[in-house]
């Protein structure tokens, strides 16, 4: 089951116009009704799924920002979940949401999956909310310097390349 709130745009138009998409990974129906109702007024594209593989179907699908994971769910945990979703798709901030202290699993799923943070069940609606706001500045921030960076590069290769041809063309 998955859930967004606008309609589809280019993938240019979205990084220009859309807000941000989260999406929410829990096998319990309630947990995902929970966080939409939370974090739909405060105007993010909101998908679910009951499944790591549901989930992994929403990022083929769709560009998503950021996803929040339970860890403990049938068939794909959210460290297994989470892993994958770093591997195919790096630049989604990961962010695991368990409600039991199994910290073998904890240290797993942030090693593998790389996780921004850890958020214990039940969540403090404050907590998480800032939580992902704050994930999503330090994602822009980062892709922000990432642009300036290119663009200095970008200078830089023009300016030689300006060099070279009068160079080649004075011979």
């Amino acid at each position: 089951m998955s859930e967004a709130i606008s309609e589809p745009a280019s993938q240019t138009q979205q990084a220009a116009i859309e807000p941000p998409a989260l999406l929410f990974v829990d096998d319990e129906a309630n947990i995902l009704s929970a966080l939409k109702r939370l974090f739909r007024p405060l105007g993010y594209r909101i998908f679910t799924a009951e499944s790591g593989a549901a989930g992994l179907q929403v990022f083929e699908q769709n560009t998503i920002d950021l996803v929040i994971s339970d860890m403990r769910m049938p068939e794909m945990n959210g460290a297994q979940f989470l892993e994958q979703v770093r591997q195919k798709w790096p630049d989604a901030v990961r962010i695991l949401l368990t409600g039991y202290a199994d910290v073998t699993s904890t240290i797993d799923a942030i090693n593998k999956g790389e996780i921004y943070r850890y958020i214990a069940k039940p969540w403090d609606d404050n907590d998480i909310t800032l939580t992902v706001k704050h994930a999503l500045e330090r994602k822009k921030l980062e892709l922000e310097k990432l642009t300036l960076q290119q663009n200095e590069e970008l200078k830089d290769l023009n300016a030689n390349l300006e060099a070279k041809v009068r160079e080649r063309t004075q011979v």
